[in-house]
């Protein structure tokens, strides 16, 4: 009995990875403009879906809001929304449908990044503070490439989870991440007091990482344990959300 719920485990997350596989090949022909092709990706991913993980996983509600996103209200296609890097933001106050979509996007960048290429444990990549946190995501076209999360602690906007897919590193994709960051913190009218600095968590490995923020006035504080990573906290003063910050090789910035 165990050997049968051990197999069935196993094969539900042999069809996560393969709805993710189809996934990102649909987003990447879809930003070609290829749009029948990356539809029948997405409708490969749902047939998996509905065989494997019934209509309430994870795995099923992500499809069938990026199907959904592809098309306009009356059926008719739609082109991806804009072919520059954009950002939206989203919160525990953005529309459900809206937010888990977003989200799940989310989860695919940290997953990658997070839990494959840094090792992280699923179970504390995706904590309580994503009920709590803002959230920037950065797409090209439909596609996620970039994301990061803040919330505030005393006086200071703490971000975390900043993140860029490997392909697009070294693009200024994360630079332009955090200054969407310091701009939503600086436009936000959730906050109660004066925010007189930006905090970045950023692990202590990351050591390019952590010469490009000090090169962008970020200053070395405390070195300390993070949520699940070992981390050094950088700060700058909020006087503006221009942050000349380049990317590095690293899933971080």
């Amino acid at each position: 009995m165990q050997m049968s719920v051990q197999d069935s485990n196993k094969e539900i997350e042999l069809a996560k990875r393969g709805v993710d596989a189809f996934i990102d090949r649909a987003n990447e022909l879809h930003h070609q403009g290829r749009y029948i092709d990356a539809m029948k990706q997405l409708e490969r991913a749902r047939r998996i879906c509905e065989k494997k993980l019934g209509p309430l996983n994870q795995s099923t509600v992500k499809v069938l809001f990026i199907m959904s996103s592809m098309r306009e209200a009356d059926g008719t296609k739609r082109g991806p929304s804009n072919l520059n890097l954009h950002f939206v933001g989203f919160d525990s106050r953005t529309a459900q449908d809206t937010r888990e979509g977003y989200f799940q996007l989310a989860r695919i960048l940290r997953r990658r990044i997070f839990v494959e290429e840094l090792g992280v444990g699923v179970d504390v990549e995706f904590d309580e503070h994503d009920f709590t946190s803002q959230h920037v995501l950065g797409l090209f076209g439909d596609a996620p490439v970039t994301y990061a999360r803040w919330h505030i602690v005393g006086h200071a906007a703490v971000v975390d989870r900043l993140c860029t897919l490997p392909e697009y590193r070294r693009r200024s994709v994360a630079r332009r991440c955090l200054e969407y960051v310091a701009h939503d913190v600086m436009s936000s009218n959730r906050l109660t007091q004066c925010v007189e600095c930006l905090s970045v968590m950023v692990p202590n490995q990351e050591t390019e990482l952590q010469q490009k923020l000090a090169q962008a006035h970020f200053v070395p504080m405390t070195d300390t344990v993070f949520e699940h990573l070992s981390t050094i906290q950088m700060c700058r003063a909020m006087v503006d959300a221009r942050l000349p910050i380049e990317t590095t090789s690293s899933g971080l910035p």
